[in-house]
């Protein structure tokens, strides 16, 4: 597997890792807008490293292609947790492969970019692992599934239009200035949009772990979103890199099935039907980054 897709694979698992500390921290009582807020502000602190190398490659002409894949990234980033807070880790991250299907349609829009025939078998492959993901009986804990989709949903395509722009604009601006640029308006507009609503006083007050388990959640986060990022802003391949990512799905479901009963998580996999549909829907998705690496 080449280095380009070997990335994008590596932040699957990680992602789904994450997901599920983010999950358990959340359950535990920690508020989503300060999980959110620690989360964005952690992405714009990593990425500001890259502003001592490659200089010579800048041109700050092309920076508003940083804004604007920033200002759509904070959305996804405010959809994602929404939706992690609203439902089950394997309702909602399967459905976050629904970018895929949004990455492939908004390429053809960029100019000698045009998905060949495997992708698009890939990405059927992935629409159809992700009904199936969202399908079978639902526990009362799993409250309001169909909002945590929408949320989900809408993430996707936030993060899309991100990539997009992230493939078109780091090229042209110098990928060591770009990303940095579009990190850092993550973590500008988090202040004045989410710090007002960070929990005080009494609100602040988690159950034990809380705040541990959120933490390592939100640094794994942003560890893998660096690895994407770079997978994308280097090679370029927003599509391929995308359906290799969409196997975080799989990663999620097989981790909630062995460790959230243990970890005290509430995850409607424990219906022996769910978890089946699910596995099968991770199936579809797994054949769909066959396709695409093989």
């Amino acid at each position: 597997m080449s280095l380009p897709l070997l990335l994008p694979l590596v932040s699957a698992v990680v992602y789904a890792v994450a997901a599920l500390f983010l999950k358990l921290a959340m359950s535990r009582g920690a508020n989503i807008w300060a999980v959110t807020f620690f989360s964005n502000v952690a992405l714009g602190l990593i990425f500001l490293p890259m502003l001592f190398f490659n200089r010579e490659a800048w041109s700050p002409g092309h920076l508003a292609w940083a804004i604007g894949a920033g200002a759509l990234f904070f959305g996804g980033q405010i959809a994602t947790f929404r939706a992690l807070g609203s439902g089950d880790v394997s309702i909602a991250t399967p459905a976050l492969a629904s970018k895929v299907v949004f990455v492939a349609l908004l390429s053809l829009s960029v100019p000698g970019s045009r998905p060949d025939p495997d992708l698009w078998l890939a990405v059927g492959l992935t629409m159809a692992g992700m009904i199936l993901l969202n399908s079978g009986p639902r526990v009362r804990h799993a409250s309001r599934p169909l909002l945590t989709l929408g949320w989900s949903l809408l993430a996707a395509f936030s993060f899309a239009a991100a990539d997009i722009l992230v493939q078109v604009g780091a090229p042209r601006a110098g990928f060591t200035l770009f990303m940095p640029v579009m990190f850092g308006v993550v973590a500008l507009v988090s202040v004045p949009t989410l710090m007002p609503r960070l929990p005080r006083g009494d609100a602040a007050h988690t159950r034990p772990g809380a705040w541990r388990w959120g933490t390592i959640g939100i640094t794994l986060l942003a560890l893998q979103a660096t690895t994407v990022a770079a997978a994308i802003g280097i090679y370029g391949d927003a599509t391929g890199v995308n359906v290799v990512y969409g196997s975080r799905g799989l990663w999620s479901v097989i981790l909630v099935a062995l460790v959230a009963k243990h970890l005290g998580v509430a995850e409607g996999t424990r219906n022996p039907v769910t978890l089946i549909l699910r596995l099968a829907g991770s199936v579809l998705i797994l054949a769909a980054v066959i396709v695409v690496v093989v």
